[in-house]
């Protein structure tokens, strides 16, 4: 019995250090930390909790197109896949002719990194506005196990498509694409990226 008092004793004090830790971190000096209190949602089969969750931001915008390029192409600008998709991004004709005009031919579009690049973030900016209730709401929360953010959000979206974001948040449904790669994948994959777009 004595024990058991000893240990009830030991974890009450453990924790009572673990408060006053938390309360001498001076938080304004360090922007690049999150810190979320602890909230549980039940969201239909979903769970979504906020539980002192740091997320590290010092990853750039650059350092996501590089991640995304590497994991879409390896980085290969004039890569064309089997399903039609271009360049470093893998982008469908569909999006290249709503972000650029359909005067933008396949060639001109693999040859020149800018227009890549330039598709690609107006594709995020265009993903960020149709998601924002999205990641408003749920960045920097645990769904299902993943730690949300909004660069996770937006990598998702270019997998799947914004529609399929809202339906994950709504019920869970995981698409997956052509190749077996899952939105949940990319929301983990490239979660916690610091988007200046």
């Amino acid at each position: 019995m004595e024990d058991v008092k000893n240990t009830i004793l030991l974890i009450f004090i453990m924790q009572i250090g673990s408060a006053f830790a938390d309360s001498t971190v001076n938080r304004e000096q360090d922007t690049s930390v999150n810190v979320i209190e602890k909230q549980v949602f039940e969201l239909n089969t979903q769970s979504i909790e906020k539980d002192n969750i740091k997320i590290k931001r010092s990853k750039t915008t650059n350092s996501f197109l590089y991640a995304v390029g590497m994991r879409e192409s390896s980085n290969r600008w004039t890569i064309v896949n089997k399903w039609g998709y271009l360049g470093r991004y893998q982008m469908s004709r569909k999006n290249i002719d709503k972000f650029l005009g359909n005067k933008i031919t396949n060639r001109e579009f693999l040859s020149s990194s800018e227009l890549q690049n330039k598709c690609m973030l107006l594709l995020l900016r265009h993903n960020r506005k149709v998601l924002r209730r999205q990641i408003r709401k749920y960045s920097n929360t645990i769904v299902n196990d993943i730690v949300i953010t909004e660069s996770g959000i937006l990598a998702a979206a270019h997998l799947a498509g914004a529609g399929n974001v809202r339906k994950w948040f709504r019920n869970g449904k995981n698409p997956k694409d052509k190749l077996g790669t899952s939105l949940e994948d990319y929301m983990k994959l490239f979660s916690g990226y610091n988007l200046q777009i």
